[in-house]
């Protein structure tokens, strides 16, 4: 649980004691320093520093399973040259600290499946792995938590929430289901279709699961029910909702009352549903959804399974409702839905989401241009190191500290997502803008690495680099590399 508890350092000695379009912008040719072999180097180091290989005991089975956490954040040593007597209280210093460190030691699911696409241009067999270690975590139902648990390195507080949740080895949460995509991806690079058909039963399953439990309105939206599942856990879009902001500390905000609900409600699925809390259509949710069903639909035909058609129908569907209902023709932009007592209100904050049906197979062209509109816009999401998750002029107020996707702070993952789909939309309609845009936005995104390494996210005004030093999932980058195979 990413932004659980993170007090600033006060609080912490306290308890101790107008307008650009698309036409007119031309690619640059990336920076000679970030030619593929290197960035893949510096990526493999990445990897490797935040990799984890241990038993795992889940849903009465165990295995053995490799990983990659976002960044493990080893617990420094004592300062040169401090006193051995003060050596003491430095350890216990640290251990009373690491909680409120930036670093993440669990698996992440969509973290896990960015860092899957990345290792399929390094080693596909440990890509491999990668999947096979989320489905480790799989219940009989289908279910893969949000968040697997690393025992090993759990620091104490984490000790004491994971006694909050029921499962034995993760959150009952999901995250966005891009597991299908990354599959697809690693398929693609192995071409191992003995790890395609071992994993494809289970990976049908989780989506199945996704359909029974979490669409409930006949329009084949799934719904989420804490700002945890849409990866985008402080999202500004969620505060109204939530009734209150997300921005004060998390130990005492909505997402920890979120949970004591549950928990009250005894993770009683119905139970949450009925009690209308948090019920969200998330745009950018519903967007990855409908985009894995369709990789899952050709997972089917690749292997000869009948359930393909199926799979590209319930694509079409998802696709079709975020279009019909999430569309705002006033503003030209989509907007996740309160789907509490089944109204379906569009929730009317402008945030990255608000551009992610982008990644659509068959988003209509006119919805394409002006969504590019905003996309280009140098007073919204077209900064100087774009796209930033919420617009340079929201009304939204610049967070203090570590509160992650509510400043303009720009992703690798999510402009991983849009650059694809911008590719996709050229190669529909045969667009050299929508391509020219892709490869500036690409080499834009470069950038940040080069000045900065592979960080958690960056400054979209001055592409400094901010939150996690060692991020695995900004590798994914590899992916958008001249050269790289896709």
């Amino acid at each position: 649980m990413r932004a659980l508890l993170r007090p600033k350092a006060w609080q912490l000695l306290t308890l101790l004691i107008p307008l650009f379009l698309f036409v007119g912008i031309e690619a640059s040719p990336p920076s000679p320093s970030l030619n593929l072999e290197r960035l893949k180097q510096e990526a493999g180091k990445i990897l490797q520093i935040n990799q984890v290989i241990q038993m795992r005991s889940c849903s009465g089975k165990a295995c053995e399973v490799t990983y990659h956490a976002p960044y493990l954040h080893p617990i420094g040593n004592p300062p040169p040259g401090l006193p051995s007597w003060l050596r003491w209280t430095w350890e216990v210093w640290s251990r009373l600290e690491e909680p409120w460190e930036v670093r993440y030691p669990d698996q992440f699911f969509w973290d896990s499946c960015f860092q899957a696409i990345a290792l399929s241009h390094l080693d596909s067999e440990l890509a491999g792995k990668e999947i096979e270690s989320l489905l480790c975590a799989q219940d009989e139902d289908g279910f893969i938590p949000h968040l697997i648990w690393n025992p090993e390195r759990m620091h104490w507080l984490d000790r004491l929430l994971k006694r909050a949740y029921p499962g034995e080895c993760g959150s009952p949460f999901l995250q966005p289901p891009m597991l299908a995509e990354a599959v697809e991806q690693v398929y693609l690079h192995s071409q191992d279709r003995d790890f395609l058909e071992r994993v494809l039963p289970k990976i049908k399953k989780y989506y199945r699961y996704i359909e029974r439990t979490r669409c409930r309105s006949g329009d084949g939206l799934p719904e989420i029910i804490i700002s945890y599942e849409s990866g985008k856990d402080r999202s500004p879009e969620y505060d109204l909702i939530y009734g209150e902001s997300n921005a004060i500390p998390a130990w005492r905000g909505p997402m920890a009352k979120l949970i004591w609900h549950y928990w009250r409600a005894g993770w009683d699925l119905e139970k949450i549903f009925a009690s209308n809390r948090f019920r969200v259509k998330d745009v950018l949710f519903c967007s990855i959804y409908s985009r894995n069903l369709s990789s899952l639909s050709h997972l089917c035909e690749i292997v000869g399974g009948r359930e393909a058609r199926y799979f590209r129908e319930k694509a079409l569907e998802v696709e079709r409702s975020i279009e019909d209902k999430m569309w705002d023709e006033k503003t030209g932009l989509f907007f996740s839905l309160d789907a509490r007592w089944e109204r379906d209100r569009k929730i009317k904050v402008i945030t990255i989401s608000s551009l992610m049906p982008l990644i659509l197979d068959n988003l209509s062209q006119d919805k394409v241009e002006k969504l590019m509109r905003h996309l280009l816009n140098p007073e919204e999401f077209w900064a100087p190191y774009p796209v930033p998750a919420i617009p340079l002029n929201s009304p939204v107020k610049e967070p203090e500290g570590h509160l992650v996707w509510r400043g303009r702070q720009t992703w690798i993952p999510t402009n991983w997502y849009l650059i694809k789909g911008l590719k996709e939309q050229a190669k529909r309609f045969h667009s050299q803008s929508y391509e020219q845009v892709a490869q500036e936005l690409t080499r834009r995104t470069l950038e940040l690495v080069s000045q900065s390494g592979f960080r958690e996210y960056y400054d979209a005004r001055t592409g400094k680099g901010e939150g996690a030093l060692e991020f695995g999932p900004s590798t994914v980058i590899l992916d958008l590399m001249p050269g790289s195979k896709r």
